[in-house]
């Protein structure tokens, strides 16, 4: 059933790509790359040609929140059944490589010269999903008292870290305008504050995962050490 399901969004999601992929090669080759190109909306008139970017955008945009929102309610029944388990939920490690979205806020740049945009500078804060690895790594793991307080310390740590970090940006900022321009000031404002958070939710999982590690190592030497 879930090989079927996968295999059932594999093509789907080809297929909107293949989609998506056409409509905008042919917008830049035969629609003056309308609605692939930046464009003032407010003064915009439908043309036939468009209607391949108007059928590929939309079928794009609802396979990836069908997606999302099948993966959400899936990892939702997991975290229930591992919490009356009173284990740690299952993932796979591999969802560490969604940190990698983080660089889209690079992006921020290419906006804020372009439009004025800054909002793209937020996705910085994905790069806290390369904690996934280590919460993957440590998938089904049974919450016992010693777990409950490494992760505590593990969220303390974190915490202060990006308090840390905050309050020195504040400091510095604070003296005045970067570079003596206000929107300067605020988009390193929201990049410190984006990748502050980012670190903050990776330090949680990566520093759990060397904590219970590093307590585990004891044992583990002990029982090699009676061989």
């Amino acid at each position: 059933m879930r090989v079927h399901s996968l295999r059932c969004k594999l093509v789907l999601g080809a297929a909107c790509a293949v989609l998506a992929a056409g409509a905008t090669i042919y917008s830049v080759l035969f629609n003056d790359s309308r609605l692939v190109a930046p464009m003032d909306f407010s003064a915009y008139v439908f043309r036939w040609q468009d209607l391949p970017m108007l059928i590929a955008i939309p079928l794009l945009a609802a396979y990836v929140l069908w997606v999302a929102g099948s993966a959400f309610w899936q990892l939702l029944r997991r975290n229930r059944r591992a919490a009356a388990a009173g284990r740690t939920r299952t993932l796979s490690p591999r969802l560490g490589f969604l940190g990698l979205l983080g660089f889209l806020g690079l992006g921020g740049f290419w906006t804020y010269a372009q439009a004025g945009e800054v909002f793209p500078f937020c996705f910085f804060l994905f790069f806290g999903f390369f904690g996934f690895f280590f919460e993957g790594k440590m998938s089904g793991t049974f919450m016992d008292e010693r777990f409950r307080e490494n992760a505590r310390r593990a969220q303390l740590a974190a915490y202060r870290t990006g308090f840390g970090i905050l309050l020195v940006t504040v400091a510095v900022l604070g003296r005045g305008a970067l570079g003596g321009n206000l929107e300067y000031t605020l988009i390193a404002l929201l990049c410190v504050l984006s990748l502050t958070l980012g670190l903050v939710i990776f330090l949680q999982e990566y520093l759990l995962y060397r904590y219970d590690h590093d307590d585990a190592l004891p044992a583990e030497d002990d029982e090699g050490g009676g061989v």
